[in-house]
């Protein structure tokens, strides 16, 4: 399997093309649902269709406006991530993978940067919203060395935020030392539509953090405990790599979508209830 390619390839082949999506939920050409438990790495864990991100994104492209804020990272957009992400130095925005490697070089990071990982919360506070309920822990793992791994990462230099949009081909670097930002690449510029959508997902999953809480994720932990370690929201297999391929394509004809890397998280499909995994649960893997 190669990356997304593959997903998307073997999806298709499967049930057709992705016609519509909805919350957890994929709907293809073949008539056929599928539970989305990868959700495009992360970048719809609010859901398919929720929030208002879209709505900013389509006004600001209504009003005309294509261009580039400048070639820093724009004030909004930074003020919207320090609302979640408070506890980093500053944050460089980039669409240019060599400048990603030479970021993550400066911060002596080599490969990728760990993940920023919403309701894990990497130790950051964040304060509830008024008129919303109090969070309640979500932090729940059934493997402890995996918990170690998470916090140990959480410490690194640098680490990067998956923003909650969708359609979203740039990466975003939040850094923990001040000192760095003389040495890293200066952020690429921002389309307005792409910031103005950005700015919106952030304050959407600002208001998500609080309202979905350990009771949510733990719903499915009787249908997800044979096969992958739970954090938070976050699942990790409990199998080897070498056997993650034939596990992607198991799950697949049972209607599931789980993430196309053993290294990546698949993540608990909020909103939908444990009858979707009764395929699996009935033709085990």
């Amino acid at each position: 399997m190669n990356g997304h390619f593959g997903l998307l390839e073997e999806l298709t082949k499967r049930y057709g093309a992705i016609k519509r999506a909805r919350g957890c939920f994929l709907y293809t050409q073949s008539g056929t649902r599928i539970t989305d438990l990868w959700q495009d790495g992360g970048r719809a864990i609010l859901g398919w269709g929720a929030g208002k991100s879209r709505l900013y994104f389509k006004n600001s492209i209504d009003r005309g406006f294509f261009g580039i804020y400048s070639t820093k990272l724009p004030q909004p957009l930074e003020k919207a991530l320090r609302s979640i992400c408070g506890g980093f130095a500053f944050f460089a925005f980039y669409t240019d993978g060599s400048k990603v490697t030479e970021a993550l070089r400066c911060a002596g990071l080599s490969g990728n940067a760990p993940l920023y990982l919403p309701w894990l919360d990497y130790g950051l506070d964040l304060p509830p919203l008024p008129h919303t309920k109090a969070r309640k822990p979500a932090l729940y793992c059934t493997d402890e060395s995996l918990k170690e791994e998470l916090a140990s990462k959480a410490k690194a230099a640098c680490v990067e935020i998956v923003l909650p949009f969708s359609w979203q081909p740039v990466t975003v670097l939040a850094f923990r030392d001040a000192a760095l930002q003389q040495k890293v690449p200066e952020s690429d510029g921002m389309p307005a539509p792409l910031c103005e959508a950005l700015c919106r997902a952030l304050y959407d999953l600002r208001l998500a953090l609080p309202a979905r809480s350990a009771e949510d994720w733990a719903l499915f932990d009787k249908e997800i405990v044979p096969y992958w370690h739970r954090i938070g929201p976050y699942l990790k297999y409990k199998g080897s790599k070498e056997s993650y391929s034939a596990f992607f394509m198991h799950c697949l004809e049972q209607k599931l979508l789980i993430s196309p890397s053993y290294d990546a998280f698949s993540v608990v499909p909020f909103g939908a209830n444990p009858g979707v995994f009764s395929q699996l649960k009935n033709n085990s893997f």
